[in-house]
C-alpha cells in the first residue's frame, strides 16, 4: 500500500460498550461502528432532493452488485449534520462522558502504550471530549446499531467512493452479524485485527470508485507495503495512535491480496473468520496459531481502588509501549523479533482515590520461555519511566517470569502475583470459536438479531442492468502488474545509454524537420521517465495499471506534482503523449519494449498523438530551380500536427482541450520555408502541407483563413490566402507567386513508414545523415 495521509484516512471506532465501574458509560451518540473517511476541508451537508437520492441509490446498488452481497434491511441515509457524535483523542469518533474518557485514557497511560491529554485539557472536567479534530470534517460514517449511513457532501468528487465504503460496512454487519462482537473497551488488539478485514474490504471497494486511488494502490510495489504502512503509524499522544491507525494502514493490502487471488467475494471468508490478533495481520503465516484469552481476578481487595479498564495490548500495543519509553529496537520500523512469539495478554488498571497512586496488573503469555524472558528484561529496562508517563501510577511495575508467562504488577499488587498466575486461560484459534465461547473473557457477547429504526430515506440493493466491471477490471490490472518479473539490473542503464545516442542523432539530423525533432525529443523524455519509474517503489508498476489514454491523463494531472514523484526533464505538450506511449510499450514488453521504441521512435508528432498513423510525407524543395529564378531558401523545416494544433488553439480557433480534432489526424506532411530574392532583402515565408483527404485539407485552409495578418506575422507564417488542390494546401504569398510553377512541378515528396526508412534515405530532405 502507498502512504495514506490524514486527508484520505478512515478513523474508525468499533462497538465500545459499558464496562467501567466508575460511571454509566453514557454517550450522546448511538452505540455502533462509526467509520469515518476523513477530509480536512469542511463540506456542506447535502439535502435529500431527488438528484441526491438517485445518486445514492445508484452507488448503493452498484456497490452491492460489485461486492456480491445484499442488504437484509433497507439502509437509512441521512445528512451528516443529523449525527450527534464526536471525537475522543486516542480512540476516534465516539463521544463518551468525561469519566469514561478519563478511564480509557488513564488505563492506557498506566500500561504505557500511549497517553492522550487529560480530559480537563479539552474543556473542563464535565465536558464531553469532542475536539472536532476529525469528526467535524468527516465525509461519511455508518452506525451499525441504527443501520444509518450519514453523508456530508454529495457534490464532492469522492462522494461515490465515500458512499460505497460505508455501504460495504452495512453489507458486512448485516450479512456477518458476528462482527458485532468486537468491543474496543474489552479487547482492543482483537478489534484492531478484525477491523483490518472490515476496513480493508470497504477501502478496496470504495477505492474502485476513485481513479486516483485505484492507480495508487495498483502501482505500489507490494514488497514496499510494510514500509509505507509504517509511515502511517503515529505514536504521539494526541494524534492517531498505532492501534487506531492499524486497520487502515494494513487492511487495504490484506483485502487486495485476498481479492486479487480469489475475486471480489474473497473477503467473505475473512469476515466469517477474521484474524485474531494484530500479530496475525502483520505476520499472516501465524494467522492459524492459538491465541490465549485471559480472565484476570475480579477483586484485588485494595481499599478504595476499583478496576477501571480491562483490555489487551497485543503486539502493536507492546511495540508502542517499548517505543515510547525508549527501547532502541522498538524505535525502528520493523516489529522486534521476540514479539512474534506473543501468545496473548490481559491487563487491568485499578483507579485509586488519590493522585499518582493507581495500580496495574498485567499478564502476558509467550510461545517460548526465551521470549517471555526477553520481554521481561526489555520491559524492566524501561519500566522506571512509567510513573511519570501520564502521572497515573504510584510505583514502578515489576515483571515476574513464570515459564512462558510474565506477570507485571505495581507495588500494591505484589501479593496478588500468584492469584494472577492462576487466571483462567482459554486458547482459541478461530474467531467463530471465540464468539461461541461467549467472547471470553467477556460476560456477554452480542445480539444476533437487531431491530433497526426506520429512516426517512431508505435504500435497497436494486438490480443493476449492466453488472459493474470496474472492481473486477481493476483487480485484473493489479494481477497483471504484480505478475511482472523483476527486470535485469542492467536494463535501466542500458536504455539510458541508448537514449543518449538517440538524442545526439536527432539533435544533429532534425535541423530541417522540427516535427521529427520534437517527436524524437519527446519520446526520449517519455522513455527516460518510464525507465526511471523502477527507482520509485510507489510508482514502479504504474504502466501496468493504466491504459495509454489513462496514462496521458495521469501525467497531465501530475505534471507539476510533489518532489517525491519522478519528474520529466523537459516540459511540453508532446511529453504527455510520449510518456504514455513509452508506458504502453513498457506494459506490453517491459524493458525490451522500451528498447524497441528507442530503436524505432515515432517519425512525427502525429504518431505520438494518434498511434497507428506512422506514415508521413516528407517534402524536398527544388532548390536549384529556385536559385535559377534569383532566389534562395534561407530556412526550412516541417511544423507537423502538434505545431498546427497548438497554433490554432493559441489563436482561439480550436478549443483548449486534449482531444485532437479529426482533420488534424489526417495530416500527412508539410514544409514551411523562407525565401529571399535579389530584389527583396527581407524575404517571405511559404508553406506547403499535404493531407490524407481533401476534406482535411479544406478544413485546415478554412482555419488558416481565419488567422489575422498580425497573428500570422507573429507566428512567422505566410500572409497569404491558402489554395487547396486535391489533398495539398499551397500557401504562397503574392511576392513569391513567380516561384509557384517551379514549386508545384519541382517539389519531391517521399513517403516514409518508419524511422529506419527515414535514416536509410539519408535523413531526407538532408543530403545525408550525420
Amino acid at each position: 500500500m502507498h502512504e495514506v495521509g490524514p486527508d484520505r484516512s478512515c478513523l474508525r471506532s468499533s462497538g465500545t460498550r459499558p464496562g467501567s465501574p466508575k460511571s454509566s458509560m453514557t454517550r450522546r451518540t448511538a452505540r455502533g461502528v462509526l467509520c469515518i473517511i476523513a477530509a480536512w476541508s469542511a463540506g456542506v451537508a447535502a439535502q435529500p432532493d431527488d438528484t441526491w437520492k438517485r445518486s445514492v441509490a445508484h452507488t448503493i446498488s452498484t456497490t452491492c452488485a460489485m461486492r456480491g452481497l445484499d442488504l437484509k434491511a433497507p439502509l437509512g441515509v441521512m445528512p451528516m449534520d443529523e449525527h450527534e457524535g464526536g471525537y475522543t483523542p486516542g480512540i476516534g469518533n465516539v463521544t463518551w462522558e468525561t469519566d469514561d474518557a478519563r478511564n480509557w485514557r488513564e488505563g492506557w497511560c498506566a500500561l504505557g502504550v500511549y497517553c492522550a491529554p487529560a480530559p480537563e485539557d479539552q474543556g473542563g472536567a464535565d465536558s464531553v471530549i469532542d475536539s472536532g479534530h476529525s469528526f467535524g470534517s468527516a465525509l461519511g460514517l455508518y452506525d451499525q446499531f441504527r443501520n444509518l449511513l450519514f453523508v456530508r457532501d454529495l457534490e464532492s468528487g469522492n462522494a461515490a467512493s465515500t458512499i460505497a465504503h460505508e455501504t460495504v460496512h452495512a453489507l458486512q454487519y448485516q450479512n456477518f452479524p458476528a462482527l458485532r462482537a468486537i468491543h474496543l473497551w474489552s479487547n482492543r488488539d482483537l478489534a484492531a485485527a478484525v477491523n483490518s478485514a472490515i476496513e480493508g474490504d470497504a477501502h478496496v471497494v470504495g477505492t474502485s470508485f476513485d481513479q486516483e486511488m485505484r492507480t495508487t494502490l495498483c502501482s505500489m510495489d507490494p514488497a514496499r507495503t510494510a514500509a509505507n504502512s509504517a509511515k502511517w503509524w503515529r505514536w504521539q499522544p494526541d494524534e492517531l495512535t498505532a492501534l487506531q491507525a492499524f486497520p487502515h494502514a494494513f487492511g487495504s493490502d490484506m483485502a487486495l491480496r485476498e481479492m486479487v487471488a480469489h475475486g471480489p467475494t474473497a473477503m467473505d471468508r475473512l469476515l466469517r473468520e477474521p484474524p485474531m490478533s494484530t500479530l496475525a495481520v502483520l505476520k499472516p503465516d501465524l494467522a492459524d496459531a492459538d491465541i490465549d484469552f485471559i480472565r484476570l481476578p475480579e477483586d484485588f481487595a485494595l481499599e478504595g481502588c476499583t478496576p477501571a479498564l480491562r483490555n489487551t495490548a497485543g503486539v502493536v500495543g507492546i511495540w508502542g509501549l517499548l517505543r515510547q519509553l525508549g527501547d532502541a529496537e522498538a524505535g525502528g520500523e520493523e516489529l522486534p523479533a521476540f514479539l512474534e512469539a506473543w501468545r496473548g495478554d490481559r491487563f487491568v488498571h485499578l483507579s485509586c482515590p488519590g493522585d499518582h497512586d493507581d495500580e496495574l496488573a498485567w499478564m502476558t503469555r509467550w510461545r517460548t520461555p526465551e521470549a517471555a524472558a526477553t520481554f521481561a528484561n526489555r520491559y524492566r529496562a524501561v519500566a522506571s519511566a512509567l510513573p511519570a508517563h501520564g502521572g497515573v501510577l504510584g510505583s514502578v511495575p515489576e515483571p515476574t517470569v513464570y515459564g512462558q508467562t510474565v506477570i507485571v504488577v505495581t507495588a500494591g499488587l505484589r501479593d496478588a502475583v500468584s492469584r494472577i498466575a492462576d487466571s483462567e486461560v482459554r486458547a482459541l484459534s478461530r474467531y467463530g470459536d471465540w464468539v461461541d465461547a461467549g467472547c471470553f473473557p467477556d460476560q456477554t457477547c452480542y445480539e444476533s438479531d437487531s431491530e433497526f429504526e426506520r429512516a426517512s430515506n431508505e435504500f435497497h440493493c436494486a438490480p443493476v442492468e449492466d453488472p459493474p466491471r470496474q472492481l473486477r477490471d481493476w483487480l485484473d490490472r493489479i494481477r497483471q502488474a504484480r505478475a511482472v518479473p523483476e527486470p535485469a539490473a542492467s536494463a535501466p542503464s542500458a536504455i539510458l545509454d541508448e537514449l543518449g545516442t538517440l538524442d545526439a542523432f536527432c539533435a544533429v539530423n532534425g535541423g530541417l524537420n522540427v516535427d521529427i525533432l520534437t517527436a524524437c525529443r519527446a519520446i526520449s523524455v517519455g522513455i527516460r521517465y518510464v525507465a526511471q519509474l523502477d527507482e520509485y517503489p510507489d510508482f514502479k508498476l504504474l504502466p501496468y495499471c493504466l491504459s495509454e489514454r489513462e496514462f496521458q491523463q495521469w501525467v497531465r494531472a501530475n505534471y507539476h506534482a510533489n518532489e517525491a514523484r519522478p519528474h520529466m526533464e523537459e516540459k511540453g505538450f508532446a511529453g504527455i503523449y510520449a510518456v504514455a506511449r513509452a508506458s504502453a510499450a513498457f506494459a506490453a514488453a517491459g524493458f525490451p519494449g522500451l528498447h524497441d521504441l528507442t530503436a524505432a521512435p515515432p517519425l512525427s508528432t502525429l504518431a505520438l498523438l494518434r498511434p497507428g498513423t506512422d506514415d508521413v510525407d516528407l517534402i524536398g524543395l527544388p532548390l536549384d530551380d529556385i536559385r535559377d529564378r534569383g532566389c534562395e531558401v534561407t530556412a526550412s523545416d516541417a511544423r507537423g500536427t502538434l505545431a498546427i494544433w497548438r497554433l490554432l488553439m493559441d489563436y482561439g480557433l480550436l478549443p483548449e482541450d486534449d482531444s485532437l480534432p479529426a482533420f488534424l489526424g489526417d495530416w500527412k506532411g508539410d514544409r514551411l520555408f523562407h525565401v529571399r530574392c535579389q530584389d527583396d532583402a527581407q524575404g517571405d515565408w511559404a508553406w506547403i502541407s499535404r493531407w490524407r483527404t481533401t476534406h482535411a485539407a479544406s478544413t485546415f485552409a478554412t482555419h488558416y483563413r481565419e488567422l489575422t495578418a498580425d497573428a500570422l506575422a507573429e507566428a512567422e507564417l505566410p500572409v497569404a490566402v491558402p489554395v487547396v488542390e486535391e489533398r495539398t494546401v499551397w500557401i504562397i504569398p503574392a511576392e513569391l507567386r513567380h516561384l509557384e510553377s517551379a514549386l508545384k512541378h519541382g517539389i519531391e515528396v517521399r513517403e516514409f513508414q518508419d524511422f529506419d526508412g527515414w535514416v536509410a534515405s539519408g535523413c531526407f530532405p538532408q543530403q545525408s545523415c550525420n
